[in-house]
């Protein structure tokens, strides 16, 4: 492997054709980390970017693999951004849907050149990251061309979808608990822990988990968490600051098209779909099953990346 540095960029991998680079923003910024990744030395032009993004607690890491893939199929560049208190961006109180799509518009502003801003983009994202995608391109309908939104819906979620919230705030009241009465633990102590008592699905429990790191012989937070855990209100609604902000962009004629995936062994969508909210602001949308739980990119990677390739060629392509 060869690692160079040259303006804030890493090469990862000097693999002809299969390039990822990671691209930090410098602090003060209050500019998102991102991985660019690029697998193909000529992009189709008919298929814009794709911004890709995480959902709540998650990072840019748990997308690489699959944005890999997609760009090689799709022949186009996926930007995979770790969101504003996530991951390696910066921290910040403020979490809404309105200053995580503000910042979008930097990140797209601050994207190299070799870019083809030109035509537009692709906004995907999963749970949390899906309604930031949705909301930026209503802000912003002649930027995104197209929109897919990964199990969840534009508009508030149901409270049977509250169960999933409710198990990562008490991951996170008993990691913190856990890190008061057990500094020396180690982060496989801690994760025995939570699936033992809080949360008996280990890949829910890692996910989480993900969100810390080892410092300095201690467990130290890399997201942050005491902010987030304060923010599900937020998240679980649909509005970009306050209640009732977001009818100002119900019924627009230039929306772009809406692809919405839901996961059948998930509530966040459900089986009781409602059509005339998503038709209010998405008149062009379409509704993909998959038998996944609302985890879909690690559930099923292979029939997510289907979906996805089958969608963006339809819609460009055809």
């Amino acid at each position: 492997m060869i690692c160079c540095r040259t303006f804030g960029i890493k090469l990862l991998s000097s693999e002809r054709a299969r390039l990822i680079h990671t691209i930090t923003a410098k602090p003060g910024l209050e500019a998102l980390s991102y991985d660019l990744i690029t697998q193909t030395d000529t992009y189709d032009e008919a298929i814009p970017p794709i911004i890709f993004l995480h959902g709540l607690l998650g990072c840019k890491r748990n997308n690489r693999s699959a944005a890999r893939q997609l760009s090689s199929l799709l022949r186009t560049p996926v930007i995979v951004p770790d969101l504003r208190n996530h991951g390696t961006s910066f921290h910040s109180l403020e979490m809404n849907y309105e200053v995580m799509s503000d910042d979008m518009t930097k990140l797209i502003n601050h994207l190299p050149p070799n870019i083809p801003k030109n035509r537009g983009f692709i906004m995907m994202g999963h749970s949390m990251g899906a309604k930031v995608a949705m909301i930026h391109a209503l802000r912003y309908p002649d930027l995104v061309k197209g929109v897919i939104s990964i199990d969840n819906p534009p508009y508030a979620n149901s409270h049977a979808s509250f169960i999933t919230f409710e198990i990562l705030h008490l991951l996170t009241h008993f990691t913190f608990k856990c890190l008061k009465q057990h500094p020396e633990w180690s982060l496989k102590q801690l994760s025995e822990y939570l699936t033992k008592w809080v949360e008996p699905n280990p890949l829910i429990v890692n996910y989480f988990v993900s969100n810390l790191e080892m410092k300095n012989g201690k467990i130290r937070e890399k997201s942050a968490l005491r902010i987030l855990n304060e923010s599900y209100e937020e998240v679980v609604q649909w509005y970009l600051k306050n209640f009732g902000d977001i009818e100002q962009f119900a019924g627009q004629a230039n929306v772009p098209p809406l692809l919405l995936i839901r996961a059948t062994y998930s509530e966040f969508v459900g089986a009781d779909v409602h059509k005339h909210a998503i038709a209010k602001y998405f008149p062009q949308y379409e509704i993909q099953d998959i038998n996944t739980s609302h985890w879909v990119v690690t559930d099923d990677t292979k029939g997510f990346i289907k979906l996805v390739k089958n969608w963006v060629y339809k819609t460009f392509k055809e």
